[in-house]
């Protein structure tokens, strides 16, 4: 995929979202109920007899998508996803072709809209598939995306009521 470059030569406005990214991802994954919910998730998946790699991606991965899918129904997310998807900033890239894989990213992402369908799990099932599809350590057998269905299922009700004490933990920080 398109890469920004890290050498700190982009507008303002970009170079102050990559550094509240990379704060806030931080914060999120050291938060002990963020890698509480990716044990517990990556415990579901191992008694169901998903392999390693896929496991492992998926217990990360998975936890995040389902959040994303509780922080879809609030207003004031969605407008800010949306007002991020029609910024037309211009990032430094790090490679020649970043810029096209971008731009068809973000015509796709535009043309998407919200991505409503992070509130099912079977769905998110299918995304998880696709990511890691072309990644030959972590690519889901059909078993293993059996696996994944099932314990996104079982564990999105406890992602939903875990989702506020994230977002404290992440306001207090």
């Amino acid at each position: 995929g398109a890469r920004i470059a890290n050498d700190g030569a982009h507008e303002p406005a970009i170079g102050r979202g990559i550094e509240l990214h990379h704060k806030t991802d931080s914060t999120f994954h050291q938060l002990p109920v963020v890698t509480g919910l990716m044990r517990e998730l990556d415990t579901l998946l191992e008694e169901r007899s998903c392999a390693r790699g896929p496991r492992r991606a998926v217990a990360h991965i998975g936890v995040e998508l389902l959040l994303d899918g509780v922080l879809i129904d609030e207003p004031s997310y969605r407008d800010a996803y949306t007002r991020a998807l029609a910024h037309d900033g211009e990032p430094v890239w790090r490679e020649p072709d970043d810029p096209a894989r971008y731009a068809a990213l973000l015509a796709r992402l535009r043309a998407h809209g919200v991505p409503d369908d992070l509130r099912e799990p079977v769905k998110i099932t299918h995304r998880l598939a696709r990511m890691l599809a072309h990644r030959p350590l972590l690519a889901p057998s059909p078993s293993d995306l059996a696996a994944i269905r099932d314990a996104l299922v079982v564990y999105k009700p406890r992602v939903d009521v875990a989702a506020e004490t994230v977002l404290r933990a992440l306001r207090a920080s």
